[in-house]
């Protein structure tokens, strides 16, 4: 029996998992080196065990990884950049700021391979940005915090890619939203349920 044929969005899908863990690689000791420095200058260990260093780590690694795959794109002079970015915004070339457009042209057109790339890679990317927000930092959580992270980071990213040719989509900023509140709703949820096993 013959395999059955890999789509373009599951290859390409492939192709960015793999380059985000060799990024994640790379960077890692950089990151060794540079979190080690940070942690000898200090002279209080306060508040630091070996599970939060792992998870600060893959933390700062993944979303590393992440905007270097993001920000990918057409580099030029500063001046260079505000001019294509003008252009784009004065001709609507590759942006689109009508809400749940795209999401709807994905539901209208129904492909799994492309809804789930597409839709579903979008929430599950950022679902590690909302939990570590929280989970690492008890100050964010709170409704506006978690908000406000939610959709600093997609924010960035989407008006970063305004300047270096990639396409802008408020779904994708909504998408993105969606997973990093998703992301801070399960450390929630495991909180809760380890309380419940605590009893």
């Amino acid at each position: 029996m013959a395999a059955e044929p890999v789509s373009e969005e599951r290859y390409n899908m492939v192709q960015y998992i793999e380059k985000l863990v060799i990024i994640m690689a790379a960077a890692l000791p950089l990151y060794l080196a540079f979190r080690f420095m940070q942690v000898k200058k200090r002279a209080c260990g306060c508040g630091r065990t070996l599970a939060r260093e792992i998870a600060l780590g893959c933390f700062i690694l993944f979303h590393t990884g992440l905007l270097v795959l993001a920000l990918e794109g057409e580099y030029g002079s500063p001046a260079q950049m505000a001019e294509r970015a003008v252009e784009r915004i004065k001709t609507g070339t590759g942006i689109n700021l009508v809400p749940f457009r795209t999401i709807a042209a994905f539901f209208q057109h129904f492909i799994m391979d492309v809804f789930l790339v597409n839709i579903v890679g979008n929430i599950i990317m950022f679902m590690p940005w909302g939990f570590g927000i929280v989970m690492l930092w008890e100050k964010n959580r709170n409704l506006s915090s978690i908000a406000g992270y939610s959709l600093l980071l997609p924010l960035f990213i989407e008006t970063s890619q305004l300047f270096i040719g990639r396409s802008v989509d408020v779904d994708d900023l909504i998408l993105n939203f969606t997973g990093s509140c998703i992301g801070a709703g399960i450390y929630f949820l495991m909180k809760k349920v380890a309380k419940l096993f605590q009893k």
